[in-house]
Protein backbone atom coordinates (compact mmCIF):
# COMPACT_ATOMS: atom_id res chain seq x y z
CA UNK A 1 0.00 0.00 0.00
CA UNK A 2 1.44 3.48 -0.90
CA UNK A 3 2.32 5.88 1.96
CA UNK A 4 0.40 9.23 2.60
CA UNK A 5 1.75 11.85 0.69
CA UNK A 6 3.94 14.66 2.90
CA UNK A 7 5.61 17.88 2.51
CA UNK A 8 7.86 19.82 4.35
CA UNK A 9 6.93 23.37 4.47
CA UNK A 10 9.16 25.68 6.43
CA UNK A 11 10.34 23.46 8.51
CA UNK A 12 6.89 22.10 9.34
CA UNK A 13 5.35 18.82 7.61
CA UNK A 14 2.39 18.93 5.92
CA UNK A 15 -0.29 15.97 4.60
CA UNK A 16 -2.14 15.78 1.91
CA UNK A 17 -6.03 15.12 2.48
CA UNK A 18 -8.43 14.35 -0.18
CA UNK A 19 -10.35 17.29 -1.10
CA UNK A 20 -13.48 15.16 -1.07
CA UNK A 21 -12.68 14.35 2.72
CA UNK A 22 -12.57 18.05 3.49
CA UNK A 23 -16.02 19.06 2.02
CA UNK A 24 -17.35 16.03 3.80
CA UNK A 25 -16.19 17.00 6.67
CA UNK A 26 -16.01 20.28 6.82
CA UNK A 27 -17.64 21.54 10.33
CA UNK A 28 -14.78 18.93 11.84
CA UNK A 29 -11.99 21.54 10.65
CA UNK A 30 -10.51 23.49 13.36
CA UNK A 31 -7.10 24.97 12.22
CA UNK A 32 -5.87 26.21 8.66
CA UNK A 33 -4.58 24.42 5.98
CA UNK A 34 -2.49 25.34 2.59
CA UNK A 35 -4.17 24.93 -0.64
CA UNK A 36 -1.65 23.91 -3.17
CA UNK A 37 -2.52 25.40 -6.68
CA UNK A 38 0.60 24.23 -8.39
CA UNK A 39 3.74 22.32 -7.64
CA UNK A 40 5.08 25.58 -6.47
CA UNK A 41 2.10 27.93 -5.28
CA UNK A 42 0.39 27.49 -2.36
CA UNK A 43 -2.73 29.93 -0.80
CA UNK A 44 -3.17 29.89 2.98
CA UNK A 45 -6.46 29.34 4.31
CA UNK A 46 -7.32 30.37 8.17
CA UNK A 47 -10.09 28.75 10.07
CA UNK A 48 -12.91 30.96 10.48
CA UNK A 49 -12.57 32.73 7.12
CA UNK A 50 -15.94 32.70 5.48
CA UNK A 51 -18.00 29.27 4.22
CA UNK A 52 -15.44 26.62 4.51
CA UNK A 53 -17.16 23.83 2.47
CA UNK A 54 -18.68 26.57 -0.13
CA UNK A 55 -14.47 27.79 -0.87
CA UNK A 56 -13.35 23.54 -0.94
CA UNK A 57 -15.79 23.42 -3.74
CA UNK A 58 -15.13 26.43 -5.21
CA UNK A 59 -11.80 25.01 -5.41
CA UNK A 60 -12.97 21.28 -6.25
CA UNK A 61 -14.69 22.53 -9.06
CA UNK A 62 -11.47 24.27 -10.63
CA UNK A 63 -10.01 21.11 -10.55
CA UNK A 64 -7.92 20.83 -6.77
CA UNK A 65 -7.35 17.06 -5.46
CA UNK A 66 -6.16 17.86 -2.41
CA UNK A 67 -5.29 20.06 0.59
CA UNK A 68 -2.31 20.23 2.60
CA UNK A 69 -2.74 20.19 6.46
CA UNK A 70 -0.16 20.32 8.94
CA UNK A 71 0.91 17.29 10.60
CA UNK A 72 -0.32 17.94 13.89
CA UNK A 73 -3.49 19.19 12.62
CA UNK A 74 -4.26 16.53 10.40
CA UNK A 75 -3.86 14.30 13.24
CA UNK A 76 -6.85 16.08 14.99
CA UNK A 77 -9.27 16.55 12.07
CA UNK A 78 -9.07 12.98 11.38
CA UNK A 79 -9.83 12.29 15.61
CA UNK A 80 -12.88 14.70 15.28
CA UNK A 81 -13.81 12.26 12.34
CA UNK A 82 -13.87 9.77 13.91
CA UNK A 83 -15.36 10.55 17.02
CA UNK A 84 -17.86 12.01 14.86
CA UNK A 85 -19.05 8.98 13.26
CA UNK A 86 -20.53 7.70 16.29
CA UNK A 87 -22.63 10.36 16.92
CA UNK A 88 -25.81 8.28 16.06
CA UNK A 89 -24.91 6.95 19.98
CA UNK A 90 -23.40 9.85 21.80
CA UNK A 91 -22.90 13.61 21.47
CA UNK A 92 -19.74 14.58 20.02
CA UNK A 93 -18.37 16.23 22.18
CA UNK A 94 -18.66 13.23 25.39
CA UNK A 95 -16.72 10.73 23.13
CA UNK A 96 -13.53 11.82 24.23
CA UNK A 97 -14.23 9.93 27.76
CA UNK A 98 -13.39 6.18 28.21
CA UNK A 99 -17.23 4.75 29.02
CA UNK A 100 -17.40 1.91 31.10
CA UNK A 101 -18.49 -1.43 29.49
CA UNK A 102 -22.23 -0.82 31.36
CA UNK A 103 -22.07 2.87 29.71
CA UNK A 104 -21.40 1.37 26.33
CA UNK A 105 -24.32 -1.52 26.86
CA UNK A 106 -26.85 1.51 27.61
CA UNK A 107 -26.13 3.41 25.03
CA UNK A 108 -26.43 0.48 22.34
CA UNK A 109 -29.86 -0.24 24.28
CA UNK A 110 -31.16 3.15 23.81
CA UNK A 111 -30.28 3.34 19.89
CA UNK A 112 -31.68 -0.42 18.89
CA UNK A 113 -34.34 0.63 20.66
CA UNK A 114 -34.54 4.07 18.30
CA UNK A 115 -34.14 2.21 15.29
CA UNK A 116 -37.52 0.03 16.45
CA UNK A 117 -35.82 -2.90 17.42
CA UNK A 118 -37.37 -4.88 19.63
CA UNK A 119 -36.25 -4.79 23.74
CA UNK A 120 -35.70 -8.52 24.19
CA UNK A 121 -32.56 -8.11 21.54
CA UNK A 122 -31.11 -6.34 24.15
CA UNK A 123 -31.27 -8.81 26.68
CA UNK A 124 -29.53 -11.55 24.24
CA UNK A 125 -27.14 -8.87 23.31
CA UNK A 126 -25.82 -8.14 26.75
CA UNK A 127 -25.42 -11.19 27.79
CA UNK A 128 -23.85 -12.23 24.88
CA UNK A 129 -21.21 -9.39 25.07
CA UNK A 130 -20.52 -10.13 28.93
CA UNK A 131 -19.80 -13.76 28.44
CA UNK A 132 -17.06 -12.72 25.38
CA UNK A 133 -15.64 -9.93 27.70
CA UNK A 134 -15.26 -12.83 30.45
CA UNK A 135 -13.63 -15.59 27.90
CA UNK A 136 -11.57 -13.01 25.82
CA UNK A 137 -10.00 -11.69 29.09
CA UNK A 138 -8.45 -15.59 29.39
CA UNK A 139 -7.43 -15.91 25.90
CA UNK A 140 -3.87 -14.80 26.28
CA UNK A 141 -2.98 -14.72 22.71
CA UNK A 142 -6.21 -12.33 22.40
CA UNK A 143 -6.17 -9.62 25.43
CA UNK A 144 -2.89 -7.63 24.60
CA UNK A 145 -4.70 -6.85 21.23
CA UNK A 146 -8.31 -6.31 22.48
CA UNK A 147 -6.74 -3.65 25.35
CA UNK A 148 -5.06 -1.87 22.97
CA UNK A 149 -8.07 -1.74 20.30
CA UNK A 150 -10.68 -0.66 23.30
CA UNK A 151 -8.50 2.43 24.41
CA UNK A 152 -7.35 3.78 20.43
CA UNK A 153 -10.67 2.59 19.03
CA UNK A 154 -13.57 3.33 21.44
CA UNK A 155 -15.80 4.48 19.11
CA UNK A 156 -15.65 1.52 16.89
CA UNK A 157 -15.70 -0.58 19.63
CA UNK A 158 -19.62 0.57 20.41
CA UNK A 159 -20.40 0.31 16.71
CA UNK A 160 -19.35 -3.27 16.66
CA UNK A 161 -21.65 -3.69 19.53
CA UNK A 162 -24.51 -2.38 17.86
CA UNK A 163 -24.35 -4.48 14.74
CA UNK A 164 -23.49 -7.35 16.80
CA UNK A 165 -26.80 -7.13 18.24
CA UNK A 166 -28.41 -6.39 15.06
CA UNK A 167 -26.98 -9.69 13.56
CA UNK A 168 -28.91 -11.06 16.69
CA UNK A 169 -31.98 -10.02 15.53
CA UNK A 170 -31.42 -10.69 11.69
CA UNK A 171 -30.92 -14.54 13.01
CA UNK A 172 -33.87 -13.96 15.16
CA UNK A 173 -35.89 -13.15 12.37
CA UNK A 174 -34.62 -16.42 10.13
CA UNK A 175 -35.15 -18.51 12.97
CA UNK A 176 -32.04 -19.68 13.74
CA UNK A 177 -31.14 -21.41 16.89
CA UNK A 178 -30.24 -19.23 20.01
CA UNK A 179 -26.89 -20.56 19.71
CA UNK A 180 -26.24 -18.91 16.61
CA UNK A 181 -26.24 -15.19 18.66
CA UNK A 182 -22.57 -16.24 20.28
CA UNK A 183 -21.11 -17.37 16.88
CA UNK A 184 -21.97 -13.57 15.73
CA UNK A 185 -21.20 -11.83 18.69
CA UNK A 186 -17.64 -13.61 18.70
CA UNK A 187 -17.06 -12.68 14.96
CA UNK A 188 -18.38 -9.43 15.12
CA UNK A 189 -15.93 -8.11 18.02
CA UNK A 190 -13.46 -10.06 16.95
CA UNK A 191 -13.31 -8.96 13.40
CA UNK A 192 -11.28 -5.86 13.98
CA UNK A 193 -8.91 -6.42 17.12
CA UNK A 194 -6.09 -6.06 14.90
CA UNK A 195 -6.84 -2.39 13.76
CA UNK A 196 -5.24 0.56 15.22
CA UNK A 197 -6.52 4.08 15.63
CA UNK A 198 -3.65 4.62 12.24
CA UNK A 199 -4.79 2.04 10.59
CA UNK A 200 -8.42 3.21 10.91
CA UNK A 201 -7.02 7.10 9.62
CA UNK A 202 -5.82 5.47 6.46
CA UNK A 203 -9.24 4.45 5.77
CA UNK A 204 -10.88 7.62 6.61
CA UNK A 205 -8.34 10.25 4.80
CA UNK A 206 -8.36 7.42 1.71
CA UNK A 207 -11.60 8.71 0.11
CA UNK A 208 -12.37 5.40 -0.91
CA UNK A 209 -8.64 4.81 -2.74
CA UNK A 210 -7.68 1.46 -1.19
CA UNK A 211 -4.13 1.57 -2.21
CA UNK A 212 -3.66 4.92 0.93
CA UNK A 213 -4.85 2.13 3.41
CA UNK A 214 -2.49 0.76 5.49
CA UNK A 215 -1.70 -3.00 4.83
CA UNK A 216 -2.99 -4.43 8.23
CA UNK A 217 -5.98 -2.42 7.44
CA UNK A 218 -6.69 -4.27 3.95
CA UNK A 219 -6.12 -7.34 5.23
CA UNK A 220 -7.20 -7.47 9.26
CA UNK A 221 -10.23 -9.93 8.41
CA UNK A 222 -7.34 -12.41 6.97
CA UNK A 223 -4.97 -11.54 9.65
CA UNK A 224 -7.22 -12.18 12.67
CA UNK A 225 -8.70 -15.64 10.76
CA UNK A 226 -4.74 -16.48 11.00
CA UNK A 227 -4.07 -15.59 14.63
CA UNK A 228 -7.51 -17.32 15.56
CA UNK A 229 -6.86 -20.41 13.51
CA UNK A 230 -2.98 -20.51 15.38
CA UNK A 231 -3.96 -20.46 19.05
CA UNK A 232 -8.21 -20.98 19.44
CA UNK A 233 -8.68 -23.71 16.38
CA UNK A 234 -10.12 -25.78 19.58
CA UNK A 235 -12.30 -23.14 21.16
CA UNK A 236 -13.49 -20.98 18.42
CA UNK A 237 -15.38 -22.51 15.54
CA UNK A 238 -14.60 -22.74 11.84
CA UNK A 239 -17.65 -20.52 10.72
CA UNK A 240 -16.66 -18.00 13.29
CA UNK A 241 -13.31 -17.82 11.96
CA UNK A 242 -14.69 -17.77 8.23
CA UNK A 243 -17.21 -14.98 9.21
CA UNK A 244 -14.09 -12.74 10.93
CA UNK A 245 -12.13 -13.54 7.27
CA UNK A 246 -15.19 -12.59 5.36
CA UNK A 247 -16.72 -9.69 7.06
CA UNK A 248 -15.58 -6.66 5.21
CA UNK A 249 -16.34 -8.44 1.90
CA UNK A 250 -19.76 -7.57 -0.29
CA UNK A 251 -21.44 -10.14 -2.67
CA UNK A 252 -20.64 -8.28 -5.50
CA UNK A 253 -17.44 -8.41 -5.27
CA UNK A 254 -16.57 -5.05 -4.05
CA UNK A 255 -15.21 -5.67 -0.80
CA UNK A 256 -12.31 -6.67 0.80
CA UNK A 257 -9.30 -8.11 1.21
CA UNK A 258 -9.85 -11.13 -1.13
CA UNK A 259 -12.72 -9.17 -3.38
CA UNK A 260 -15.12 -12.47 -2.91
CA UNK A 261 -18.35 -12.37 -4.54
CA UNK A 262 -21.67 -14.64 -4.24
CA UNK A 263 -22.33 -17.70 -3.13
CA UNK A 264 -18.09 -17.79 -2.60
CA UNK A 265 -19.71 -16.13 0.94
CA UNK A 266 -20.85 -18.04 4.03
CA UNK A 267 -24.32 -17.80 5.33
CA UNK A 268 -23.37 -16.51 8.81
CA UNK A 269 -20.59 -14.00 7.01
CA UNK A 270 -23.64 -13.00 5.22
CA UNK A 271 -25.11 -12.10 8.36
CA UNK A 272 -22.46 -10.08 9.30
CA UNK A 273 -22.21 -8.20 6.02
CA UNK A 274 -25.60 -6.83 6.19
CA UNK A 275 -25.53 -5.67 9.55
CA UNK A 276 -22.51 -3.58 9.49
CA UNK A 277 -23.92 -2.43 6.00
CA UNK A 278 -27.10 -1.37 7.96
CA UNK A 279 -24.88 -0.22 10.94
CA UNK A 280 -22.63 1.97 9.04
CA UNK A 281 -25.28 3.38 7.03
CA UNK A 282 -26.94 4.41 10.09
CA UNK A 283 -24.19 6.09 11.89
CA UNK A 284 -23.39 8.25 8.77
CA UNK A 285 -27.01 9.49 8.47
CA UNK A 286 -29.57 11.57 10.21
CA UNK A 287 -32.09 8.51 10.47
CA UNK A 288 -35.70 8.51 11.05
CA UNK A 289 -38.17 5.89 12.06
CA UNK A 290 -40.77 6.96 9.69
CA UNK A 291 -38.40 7.02 6.83
CA UNK A 292 -37.05 3.65 7.83
CA UNK A 293 -38.20 1.71 4.18
CA UNK A 294 -36.39 4.20 2.16
CA UNK A 295 -33.39 4.24 4.32
CA UNK A 296 -33.34 0.53 4.29
CA UNK A 297 -34.24 -0.29 0.64
CA UNK A 298 -31.45 2.46 -0.37
CA UNK A 299 -28.97 -0.24 1.19
CA UNK A 300 -30.30 -3.32 -0.40
CA UNK A 301 -29.50 -2.19 -4.32
CA UNK A 302 -28.05 -4.88 -6.73
CA UNK A 303 -25.01 -5.12 -4.24
CA UNK A 304 -27.15 -7.53 -2.41
CA UNK A 305 -29.22 -9.31 -5.31
CA UNK A 306 -27.51 -12.40 -4.81
CA UNK A 307 -29.08 -16.10 -3.77
CA UNK A 308 -27.04 -16.12 -0.71
CA UNK A 309 -28.34 -12.56 0.52
CA UNK A 310 -31.77 -13.11 -0.17
CA UNK A 311 -32.91 -13.92 3.66
CA UNK A 312 -30.36 -11.90 5.55
CA UNK A 313 -31.52 -8.37 3.35
CA UNK A 314 -35.89 -9.83 4.01
CA UNK A 315 -34.66 -10.14 7.93
CA UNK A 316 -33.68 -6.73 7.92
CA UNK A 317 -37.31 -5.87 6.46
CA UNK A 318 -38.86 -7.89 9.18
CA UNK A 319 -36.87 -6.77 11.77
CA UNK A 320 -37.38 -2.82 10.77
CA UNK A 321 -41.06 -3.73 10.92
CA UNK A 322 -41.41 -3.40 6.76
CA UNK A 323 -42.41 -7.08 6.26
CA UNK A 324 -44.78 -8.93 8.16
CA UNK A 325 -43.16 -12.32 8.25
CA UNK A 326 -39.64 -14.08 6.66
CA UNK A 327 -40.40 -16.14 4.31
CA UNK A 328 -37.10 -18.33 4.92
CA UNK A 329 -38.11 -20.85 7.68
CA UNK A 330 -35.07 -22.70 7.43
CA UNK A 331 -32.71 -23.17 10.25
CA UNK A 332 -28.88 -23.50 9.42
CA UNK A 333 -26.52 -26.04 10.50
CA UNK A 334 -24.43 -23.53 12.58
Amino acid sequence: MSEIRQLEIEGTMYTYLPIDVAIKYAPKINSGFFVPLNKTKRVRIEFGEGNLKEKLTNYKEKGLENILFAEEDYQLFLKGIKKGLIGFFVKDNDTSQSLSLEQILFLVRKAIIYIGIEEPVCNIGEEQVNKFISWIKTASHLTPHFRAFLKDNQDQFIINVFSTYVGIALAQALNWPPHIAEKITQATLLGDILVSEKDYFSFIASNGDKTKWTKMFHNHPVEVAKLLKRHYANTVSREVMRAVEQHQELPDGSGFPQGLKGLSIDQLSAILIVSRTFTDALVESDFSYDDREKFVKGLLDERFDYNNFKNPTKALMVVMGLEKDSDSKESQDN
